[in-house]
């Protein structure tokens, strides 16, 4: 099994993770309609780059994060507050229906937005772990630290190509529905208040 094996193996696994609506991607479409297209390139950029280093580690700790089942119970315990203080920031976020033109500083920032927001969400690590494990267990990859390097950097391609889908969608919204684009921040607040809520539910039950 060779080096592009696994990177397109990662580029699946991190296209598809991030496509279905998320707290990340979604914020990246948000970005787009409030602070322009450049804006949130950058902070996909920066959101994509934290997905190498999560499923590095899903990968190999593999055994230590299988054989440990609390390990994702203190994942989700963290990342619920962390959701709805993000959540709560979205919802009361003041919208700014025209964009200020992009520079470096307002690209920068952007980066930085992705980096922390992927940072926090955590559950990336445990859906790498489980879709991880079933590649390896089927023998579709290697669990070689060159070969987890390969498939992380993979992701990091599948998920930003993912994340330039939904900053396209972001200018499109801007575009056709001005009312929706003024909305845009609490859908987004919305979005991580209810995947917060479901944690809590996921956690006790």
């Amino acid at each position: 099994m060779g080096f592009l094996l696994h990177f397109a193996w990662g580029w699946l696994c991190g296209f598809f993770g991030t496509l279905p609506f998320g707290t990340i991607n979604v914020s990246i479409a948000e970005a787009a309609i409030q602070k322009g297209f450049r804006v949130a390139i950058s902070m996909a950029i920066g959101a994509s780059v934290i997905e190498f280093f999560q499923a590095y580690i899903a990968l190999s700790f593999y055994d230590i994060l299988t054989h440990n089942p609390s390990m994702e119970r203190t994942i989700i315990l963290i990342c619920i507050p962390l959701f709805l203080l993000v959540g709560i920031y979205y919802l009361f976020k003041k919208n700014h229906t025209v964009s200020k033109p992009t520079n470096k500083v307002a690209n920068l920032l952007g980066a930085a937005k992705g980096i922390a927001l992927s940072s926090i969400n955590l559950m990336a690590i445990p859906y790498f772990v489980v879709i991880g494990g079933y590649l390896a267990s089927s023998n579709y990859i290697s669990l070689k630290p060159e070969f987890i390097a390969a498939f992380a950097a993979g992701s990091v391609l599948g998920s930003f190509i993912t994340f330039f889908i939904y900053a396209k969608l972001g200018q499109v919204i801007k575009r056709k529905s001005e009312k929706m684009s003024k909305y845009a921040s609490k859908i987004v607040g919305l979005i991580f208040i209810t995947i917060a809520v479901s944690q809590v539910f996921r956690y006790y039950w």
